[in-house]
Parts: structure tokens; sequence; C-alpha cells
């Protein structure tokens, strides 16, 4: 075994599988995530194939196993918001994704709830080598501690926590043990309450960013961009994370995930403290 926690949504979910309206949590979507991060701790494209597996060029078998049990899916009512408020400005996207096909994400039972919970393990099905072990253990790490699955993942939809959950000094401690390259701030020194309030927050924070760098979601930058058939992710991303003290609002940034101009060095003016 190389790594397994039993894992809780502290955010919506909004995940789905060959029927878009009912949520369906797939190891897929999980193992891509974990390739994602792999690269992110300084994992080769070669070290990657050779341990996820890779179609190009030669066919490579994966050598590990990733599997999500035991799910204890909550359903909750629909959210409610102003699509012009902060939490709207997150949320309205979720709403009206697919609508034209017919699916409607915010209908009750459609995304999980938070405190959904599901055990994840990641075991080897072949021998894997020394720095690759670590690395798919560390990555399985900070999908659980700072990941995010599904539609708005880069903006806190679909968080996650470990049991147990850490405090705050522990959390901290561990995002200075990521490499230097990947920046882990928080947007303010305040800690929440609930996870809507500290995603209200980071929902406002983006807008300020967005208004200070003068980025447009129109325009390519390393904050994401959709312009018709033209579109990226965000190498910028946000969300709440539990600790026992409360719910911290997190942003992170890192290189590896940008192709346009760096935000590195505004994202490094933040606020220090984690």
């Amino acid at each position: 075994m190389i790594y397994t926690s039993r894992l809780t949504f502290i955010t919506p979910a909004f995940l789905a599988g060959s029927n878009q309206n009912t949520p369906e949590l797939r190891a897929a979507s999980i193992r891509g995530q974990l390739r994602w991060w792999f690269r992110v701790l300084g994992g080769t494209r070669e070290q990657e194939a050779q341990t996820f597996g890779g179609i190009h060029g030669e066919s490579i078998a994966s050598k590990v196993v990733v599997r999500v049990h035991a799910v204890a899916a909550q359903v909750a009512p629909s959210l409610t918001f102003n699509p012009m408020s902060d939490f709207g400005y997150i949320y309205y996207f979720a709403e009206v994704s697919g609508k034209k096909e017919g699916i409607h994400r915010t209908l009750q039972g459609s995304y999980f709830a938070p405190g959904t919970q599901f055990t994840l393990s990641v075991t080897e099905r072949r021998p894997l080598g020394p720095r690759e072990r670590a690395l798919v253990d560390s990555a399985a790490q900070c999908l659980a501690r700072l990941g995010c699955l599904g539609l708005r993942a880069s903006r806190g939809c679909g968080a996650m926590t470990e049991e147990p959950v850490l405090e705050r000094a522990m959390f901290a401690a561990w995002t200075r043990s990521l490499p230097k390259d990947f920046i882990v701030r928080c947007a303010s020194d305040r800690v929440y309450k609930d996870w809507k309030s500290c995603q209200e927050s980071l929902s406002a924070f983006l807008r300020e960013f967005r208004k200070a760098g003068h980025l447009s979601s129109k325009t390519a930058s390393a904050l994401g961009y959709s312009n018709g058939r033209e579109r990226e992710s965000s190498a910028l991303r946000l969300r709440p994370v539990l600790v026992k003290e409360g719910y911290l609002p997190v942003v992170m940034y890192t290189d590896a995930a940008c192709a346009q101009n760096s935000l590195a060095a505004l994202v490094s003016r933040m606020n220090d403290r984690v």
C-alpha cells in the first residue's frame, strides 16, 4: 500500500460519469489529478509515464492502482446565490454549465455535498523505484490536502480533507516541505468558521486580484481564459483548507502549470502566513 485515507469533501463537488445528471466519483478522475501533482512535485514526463502508464510511442502499463471505495454520499438542497455576488462569482458557472444539454448540476441530488466521504487507496501493481514511490505518496497527500476534484476545481469546488484533520501549525510546516517553486499562501490572516464564508472570501480575493493585474477572463493569462474555442485552465488555484482551528483561504501557484506569463511575483506579495 502506497497511500490510503478516509477523505471528506468540504465544498460541493460537481462530478459525474456517463450520466451527467447523476454524481459519480471515479478513480479515473483521481488518477488524472495524481499525475498533475506528480509533475508539480518534480516528476519528469518519463517518470510519469513509467509510473502511471502512457500511450504515446510505446504503450506502457500503469504500475499503480487507484481505488475509490466505501463512498458515503450526502445530498443537499440546491445552492442559492446571487450571480453577481462573491459566492456567485464561483458557482454561477457550475449552475449554467451544460444546461443546453439538459444538465442541471445544482439541482437536488446532482452534486456531492460537503460531508460526503470516501476512501482512497493507491497500491502498486508492479514495484516502483524509491523516488517514484515517494512521489506517488506525496502526490496523494497533496491531492487530499490541497487538491480538488470536478468542475471548478481550480476555484475550490470539490475540496477535501483527510482524517485526522491537522492543526494549522502542522499544516503550515508541511507546506514548507513542498518544492520552493510551488507557492502556497493565505489570501488573508482570517480563519473562517464554515466553508461557504471561506470560499466566498476567496472569490472576493480573486475579483480584486484580476482587477489589480488588469486580467480579463477573455485575455490569455496565468489566471486562465476562455475566448471562443480557445481556453486554458488557471494556474492560480484557490480553495478552503480545513484545519482544527477552522477554514483557511488558501491560494496556490506554480509555473509548472502555467503556459502564460508567470504570476509568481504577484502571488509572492500576498500574506506569507499559512
